[in-house]
């Protein structure tokens, strides 16, 4: 998978997804370019159900470490999303976001696995739901450890139906793990390709992709695009 885009589209499911930490760093820019992608947005908030809220955690120390990972996570991908931007396409390997990010990656995932083997996959009950998605996301960004990732796909697959588990994340993690094992993707998640020529990794079924990211709330392919344009086009 293209380096930029394995960060990229990870950042930008984030974006779309409604437990976002940073879904306000390019909304506007979003919005603005793809008006029909935000209202369809905006629908599938408008019928998602809602997972059961808990009065009280049971590992608040837990969940504060997750969000701290978060929190480092999603700067530097900001900083990597911004130098995007200013630089109007791919950046070089050695660009210091970039390796930043890496980095960051690195740090977060032995600190994770050390959690699961420990506890399991936090669930909403032991840190709630901004806890839950930070592990999510920093499960999605594991991509070096694709194994891991598979692993974690099938543990936490049985929380959809329970809404622990977000469908823009589920669908973006069952892409990860089917390209890792080069087969084709399922619901046209990553993407290669800049500008122009930016265009989904090959998808199963492809005439089909729709209904599937219907089924998870998630935006069309169209608008999906459109979005990912509207972040790293020049």
């Amino acid at each position: 998978m293209h380096k930029l885009l394995r960060f990229g589209v990870a950042y930008v499911i984030g974006i779309l997804s409604a437990t976002s930490a940073s879904a306000g760093f390019f909304d506007e820019k979003i919005v603005k370019a793809c008006p029909q992608a935000e209202l369809e947005k905006q629908q599938f908030l408008a019928k998602r159900p809602q997972p059961k809220l808990v009065a009280n955690i049971t590992r608040p120390a837990l969940q504060n470490e997750l969000l701290q990972m978060e929190r480092e996570d999603q700067a530097v991908r900001e900083r990597f999303g911004a130098a995007i931007s200013a630089h109007g396409g791919d950046l070089p390997m050695d660009d210091p976001t970039r390796l930043a990010a890496i980095h960051v990656d690195e740090m977060n995932l032995p600190k994770l696995k050390h959690i699961i083997n420990q506890d399991g996959f936090p669930t909403i009950a032991m840190v709630g739901i901004d806890g839950v998605h930070a592990a999510f996301l920093l499960t999605t960004h594991a991509d070096h450890d694709p194994l891991f990732q598979a692993k974690i796909l099938t543990i936490v697959t049985p929380r959809l139906q329970t809404h622990e588990m977000d469908g823009n994340q589920f669908a973006l993690l069952t892409d990860r793990v089917l390209l890792a094992q080069g087969k084709q993707q399922r619901y046209g998640t990553q993407f290669e390709g800049n500008g122009d020529e930016m265009k989904p990794k090959p998808i199963q079924d492809e005439a089909h992709v729709d209904e599937r990211r219907r089924a998870l709330g998630l935006i069309s392919i169209k608008n999906y695009t459109c979005v990912l344009h509207a972040v790293y086009d020049p």
